[in-house]
């Protein structure tokens, strides 16, 4: 009993104090956002790239870019449900998420039906650029944005991202082009239907042990691996131990070696060795508190493509994790 309460009392202190850390750096950072851009002291816009280091999206950029946003950046918040972009509007801005969650969704020109409801493209979350593709091509909104929660964006207006990004995104969007087209599930595309599709997907860089789709039955998109390797994983659950002895006695030795493997965005170790021996009273109970525990399926390498051959295959929720840093693309 005694054992029980002081568990129940334990927290993790290391975990608490970055909690409390981020939580600072934020709030500092929405303070030096409010400072008028052009007002901004070289030692504000210091802070304010420390502050956003943190950011997928951001940290990917050259630091000098960095900078030149840090001078531009305005900072705007939404309530969820808020559209932010309208589908056939001009561009005339593009966002970096700061926090929450939006999607990006789009509804047939030709359809007035009251009951129809969009097709959703492509879901957005902290870290994503979006809609900087049409300050590109200098084309009308293809499809509407909308905060699924509450939403912090940066807004970046045209002619600082002419000035600051136009080149980086130029070049990454024909990059971008060009992968897919020599992707044969893309080969036949015509070229209109290629810049489309890259209009319509997210490019995100991953690091190592980061869990990218962690349930593939909730997934509505394909992932395509551009760089790096990933690792797919099926999780074994709702199944007893005699159940799940008699699936894993089936599995070779190697399949679980003593491998650091993530997938939940941190690094855990397996500790357990299928073997022959592993059916004793003391290695049940081991594997019996792997929870949840996961069987891995196969590896993705360049040009992989996950969500085709798992759709069609519904008996296990699959995970997406990765093996070594990655750029992945969300279509």
């Amino acid at each position: 009993m005694q054992m029980n309460v002081k568990s129940n009392l334990m927290f993790n202190v290391n975990d608490y104090s970055k909690k409390q850390f981020q939580k600072k750096r934020f709030e500092k950072l929405k303070l030096l956002l409010h400072i008028c851009p052009k007002q901004r002291s070289q030692q504000d816009l210091l802070q304010i790239q420390a502050c956003l280091r943190t950011n997928r999206g951001f940290q990917c950029l050259p630091s000098k870019a960095q900078l030149q946003l840090c001078q531009a950046l305005v900072y705007q918040e939404y309530e969820a449900g808020t559209i932010i972009i309208k589908q056939g509007h001009v561009a005339t801005e593009c966002y970096l998420i700061l926090s929450g969650k939006i999607k990006v969704v789009m509804a047939d020109e030709d359809s007035q039906a009251k009951n129809f409801t969009p097709e959703t493209l492509c879901e957005a979350e902290e870290g994503d650029f979006i809609g900087e593709t049409c300050l590109l091509t200098d084309l009308k909104r293809p499809a509407s944005v909308i905060c699924t929660s509450d939403t912090e964006l940066l807004v970046i207006d045209k002619e600082d991202f002419k000035f600051v990004l136009a080149d980086l995104r130029c070049e990454q969007f024909h990059a971008t082009s060009h992968f897919l087209r020599n992707l044969p599930i893309f080969s036949a595309w015509p070229p209109e239907k290629i810049d489309f599709l890259v209009h319509c997907s997210l490019e995100r860089f991953y690091r190592a042990g980061t869990t990218v789709v962690p349930d593939s039955l909730n997934s509505l998109f394909l992932v395509i691996v551009k760089s790096g390797r990933c690792m797919i994983a099926a999780k074994l659950d709702g199944a007893d131990d005699g159940d799940c002895s008699d699936l894993l006695d089936q599995i070779p030795p190697k399949s679980f070696s003593k491998e650091k493997i993530s997938f939940t965005g941190q690094h855990l170790e397996a500790t357990c060795k299928m073997t022959p021996k592993y059916k004793s009273g003391k290695q049940k109970a081991q594997i019996s508190s792997l929870t949840p525990r996961f069987l891995k399926i196969r590896s993705l390498e360049q040009s992989d493509i996950f969500g085709l051959l798992e759709a069609m295959d519904k008996s296990y929720a699959l995970q997406l994790s990765l093996k070594e840093n990655n750029m992945v693309l969300t279509i």
